[in-house]
């Protein structure tokens, strides 16, 4: 027997948090922001800088609990996509356009997600994404555990499931939609080298329309205001192109 996803319009506050109650009038899109490794998305996420700036502009807003060390494996991409159809039902719409977004495991999964939805992203942010998850998993020496509870239960190798989500394996199936990353230059947990700047000559060898931002001198994820508000202006607009 299948069992019925809990996940829906009247308890999305339990699986993701939203701007939904900001919203004034009907929404033009929907921006899924992807936490990064360890992290939860805080339930108020709709009420931040970020979530008030883009229900102004009529957009809808999740950040969904995937799982703190969830890698975009198959059972976050199932979860996302739960998500998803909850807020669509919530918001009473069939179609959306989705903008995929995040930073670091995020990052990755805001990558992954465009090729794994089951509603294609029309744009996509990653800022600093992890790239390379089979390099990834050497990188530090708190990495190997996580993966491991992110796949253990695939039937194949590891090293085969990290490449069924790692972007610059899954490169040649990114859909043909903008996409924006960020790298810094001072980043000491995701090395830009290895994983942004690798991954955007590549996207760019297959004819991807890819804008890269290196931000120098930043850690992790960092930026200056600028880098801010292009990302913040990419999020609500890039879509419409």
């Amino acid at each position: 027997m299948t069992m019925q996803t809990p996940i829906n319009k009247d308890n999305i506050r339990y699986y993701a948090g939203t701007n939904l109650a900001l919203l004034e009038s009907s929404a033009r899109a929907l921006v899924l922001e992807f936490h990064g490794l360890g992290g939860m998305a805080d339930s108020m996420a709709g009420d931040s800088e970020f979530g008030r700036y883009l229900a102004e502009r009529n957009i809808a807003y999740a950040i969904p609990y995937y799982g703190p060390w969830g890698w975009m494996a198959d059972k976050a991409v199932k979860y996302v996509n739960e998500v998803v159809d909850a807020i669509f039902d919530a918001l009473g719409v069939d179609t959306l356009p989705i903008v995929s977004m995040g930073g670091s495991m995020g990052g990755m999964a805001a990558l992954t997600y465009c090729v794994a939805a089951k509603r294609v992203p029309a744009a996509c942010f990653a800022n600093c994404p992890v790239t390379d998850l089979v390099y990834h998993r050497t990188e530090r020496d708190d990495l190997p555990r996580t993966v491991y509870v992110a796949f253990d239960h695939y039937d194949m190798t590891l090293d085969e499931a990290m490449r069924t989500v790692s972007p610059i394996h899954i490169a040649d199936k990114m859909p043909r939609i903008p996409y924006l990353i960020y790298g810094a230059t001072a980043d000491r947990a995701v090395s830009m080298e290895r994983h942004a700047s690798p991954f955007v000559d590549k996207m760019r060898s297959l004819g991807h329309d890819v804008e890269y931002v290196i931000n120098e001198g930043y850690d992790h994820c960092g930026m200056d205001e600028e880098g801010k508000r292009r990302y913040f202006e990419f999020c609500a607009t890039a879509w419409e192109s």
